[in-house]
């Protein structure tokens, strides 16, 4: 059995090589365009129609107060969405091994299981790694958090 996918619509020519097998060809648009589908389902859909299950808006409020606002899809690091959005983050490791990328989650959710630098204690305050955080709802991180994460008292 051969299976053809179509990304879009076209004349598909093929020999058959056994006259009595049958072809079954699906067309995108017997159930309308990825885009059309995904936003049917409330589903956003990037460029090159991979459809994500969520994305959220992230806002981010530097060390002077400048802000940084952009959409992160729940399969995207914060970093790398926000680097995609022309904002210019501090990062070393991209493992979350390091503190340079930490920030502070001011208000929404975040998961970070790929980190192995900050310690409970740190993520129930509210700090988190760039590098290794997926957006799990929409969120205001405050960035440029390093040296607070060796003395908390000093700034928020």
């Amino acid at each position: 059995m051969t299976t053809v996918s179509l990304t879009s619509p076209c004349i598909v020519k093929a020999a058959i090589t056994n006259r009595f097998a049958s072809a079954i060809i699906k067309a995108p648009t017997s159930l309308g365009s990825v885009k059309s589908t995904s936003k049917s389902f409330g589903l956003k859909c990037s460029s090159d129609y991979r459809t994500s299950m969520a994305v959220y808006k992230i806002k981010l409020v530097g060390p002077k107060g400048e802000v940084n606002e952009f959409e992160a899809p729940d399969d995207k690091y914060i970093l790398e969405a926000a680097e995609e959005a022309g904002v210019d983050l501090p990062y070393c490791c991209r493992a979350g091994a390091c503190s340079i990328c930490a920030g502070k989650v001011v208000s929404g959710s975040v998961v970070q299981s790929d980190g192995i630098y900050l310690d409970e204690e740190q993520t129930k305050e509210g700090y988190l790694l760039t590098c290794v955080s997926y957006p799990t709802s929409d969120c205001e991180i405050h960035t440029h958090k390093e040296l607070d994460l060796y003395a908390p008292s000093q700034g928020n």
